[in-house]
């Protein structure tokens, strides 16, 4: 009994530790493990440049940094700048002037003493103005200079970020001298990650919208679903390369970082799975630990009750006979641990599962918790050795 008490005491400690499921019956394709490269679509990537040639007088950001549309990135000092603003504020003047000279040319053509070729110039040589005025004043509203308050020639303009976002790198040092559509840093797009996988030719070729992968970032497992076979050969490897999206990546991936890849092509046949969780090695073997089938607690009750008759019927010259059905005893005791190790045959992987041979759908296994009943068993076998 006393043998039994310590074998149920830590079944009972770690019982809210264990979790039992049962087996499922699955679909599974051809499971292949490959190389992939982190990458996003090239309108995910975008960069910040420059509109006009002048001086990178301060950056607002470093690498690495998230921004939002509409911050601040970068100070740009600008020649060309000052001469659009010098010109825009002289055109001001200009159709000021423009607008006195129609006014007056009006009044005399109603008087008779002016004529009507001289105020079609004076209307075509305000619109001209105009025209001038307001393309520059567009100009300099796509730099982000408000001409309603431009009082004064300004050399100076604010780069903004166009998008959410985090910059990538900045491409251009402080105080350096820049061309119009010069880039000054890239802007990554922290969502809809891709994963480029490195395919065989003959495994590229059964690629189809029910191929699924899973991508290995940091330890962590995330689904990702077919995309595109794209059109050419890597040249270096020689292989194929197939583009899969990430599900529910984090927002923080390195774009350019080779990871390993799963893939798991069409489903061609149905398997038993259990989670990958359930696996552990023991005495040497791969083995999930089942639920065990007992019989009552009065049955063992009653053979506790004959052995211990047999112990004072037998006198000190049957010893060693009592010492091997004590040791009988204490082997169906052992026995009768809730849990059974059974050996598997480990058929592929596949995502937080793992197809296998050696059990039925109908025993419940352990998925959780698997420590603590392989220390279970493994204290049980080490205490009966060692009575």
């Amino acid at each position: 009994m006393i043998k039994t008490l310590l074998l149920l005491l830590p079944i009972f400690g770690f019982s809210n530790n264990i979790i039992l499921e049962h087996a499922q019956i699955k679909p599974l394709g051809k499971v292949i493990q490959t190389n992939a490269q982190i990458t996003q679509l090239s309108d995910q990537k975008q960069e910040v440049v420059s509109r006009l040639s002048g001086h990178v007088e301060k950056y607002f950001v470093k690498a690495g940094r998230k921004v939002k549309e509409g911050d601040k990135v970068a100070l740009i000092e600008s020649l060309e700048l000052s001469k659009m603003s010098a010109e825009y504020l002289s055109l001001l003047e200009q159709l000021k002037a423009a607008k006195t000279q129609l006014s007056t040319s009006e009044k005399l053509y109603r008087k008779g003493l002016n004529s009507k070729n001289e105020l079609n110039s004076y209307i075509i040589a305000k619109q001209e103005i105009a025209a001038k005025k307001n393309a520059l004043a567009s100009q300099l509203s796509s730099l982000g200079i408000k001409t309603a308050d431009l009082k004064a020639t300004t050399d100076q303009f604010m780069l903004y970020a166009h998008a959410d976002g985090v910059v990538g790198k900045i491409l251009v040092p402080l105080h350096s001298n820049v061309d119009a559509q010069t880039s000054l840093m890239t802007l990554v797009n922290q969502s809809g990650y891709y994963a480029l996988a490195y395919l065989s030719l003959d495994d590229a070729m059964k690629v189809t919208q029910k191929t699924t992968g899973y991508v290995t970032v940091a330890g962590e497992k995330y689904a990702a679903h077919f995309v595109q076979l794209l059109p050419t050969i890597d040249e270096e490897t020689q292989r194929a390369k197939v583009l899969f999206q990430i599900e529910d990546s984090p927002k923080n991936l390195l774009l350019g970082t080779y990871t390993e890849m799963e893939i798991s092509f069409e489903p061609s046949a149905n398997v038993l799975m259990v989670k990958k969780s359930a696996l552990t090695l023991f005495q040497g073997e791969w083995v999930v630990f089942i639920e065990a089938h007992h019989d009552g607690h009065e049955e063992k009750a009653e053979h506790e009750n004959e052995a211990q008759e047999e112990h004072e019927d037998h006198d000190h010259d049957a010893h060693e006979d009592k010492h091997d059905a004590h040791s009988d005893h204490e082997e169906h005791e052992e026995e009768e641990s809730p849990y059974i190790a059974k050996v598997v045959k480990i058929l592929a992987y596949t995502g937080d599962y793992v197809a296998i041979e050696g059990i039925d759908t109908e025993d419940e296994y352990v998925s959780e918790g698997v420590y603590f009943v392989k220390s279970m068993l493994l204290k049980s076998s080490l205490g009966g050795h060692g009575h």
